[in-house]
């Protein structure tokens, strides 16, 4: 009696090219898309919701030379090491001196992405830490790190609906 061997082929190899375009450019250009949407979403919630990102300090005087709201014109986005977006038309007057022009955060990792806001004004960190007294009423400090902890379940959403496939 002879042995007879039954033979199956299978060609895998469309599937797994499809698989590779899925992991190497489909799924990235969803990922840069959905952190743009959500950084941009963070970054303009910093500007105008509450509190809001102090527009000038006690004490401002009229003589100072620093112009009302070079802070608020001074956010940036950065979406994988790329300016994406700013913030300068909220500066109410303000010249966007402060504007980063270039990334300056850590290294991004290969395979990884990221979405970077940052306010580039040379006092931005004081006004966020400190300065109780503000001379906007709906300003305060926290004014960026209360947006992550009050809406940061919605810019994950953002992030997640943006990559649905």
């Amino acid at each position: 009696m002879s042995s007879d061997i039954a033979k199956f082929e299978l060609d895998t190899s469309r599937v797994m090219r499809n698989l590779l375009l899925l992991n190497t450019v489909i799924m990235p250009a969803k990922v840069k898309a959905g952190l743009t949407a959500a950084g941009n979403r963070f970054m303009i919630d910093t500007v105008i919701g509450l509190p809001t990102t102090p527009i000038k300090r006690p004490g401002y005087g009229i003589l100072s030379t620093r112009k009302a709201g070079e802070l608020r014109a001074s956010g940036a986005l950065f979406v994988n090491g790329k300016k994406k977006r700013d913030t300068t038309h909220y500066g109410e007057g303000a010249t966007g001196k402060y504007q980063a022009t270039v990334y300056g955060g850590t290294r991004i990792l290969p395979m990884s992405q990221e979405a970077c806001v940052v306010f580039n004004a040379p006092y931005a960190a004081r006004q966020h830490e400190a300065f109780l007294a503000k001379t906007e009423q709906t300003a305060g400090i926290h004014y960026m790190s209360e947006k992550l902890h009050t809406n940061g379940v919605e810019y994950m959403h953002i992030i997640a609906r943006t990559i649905r496939l």
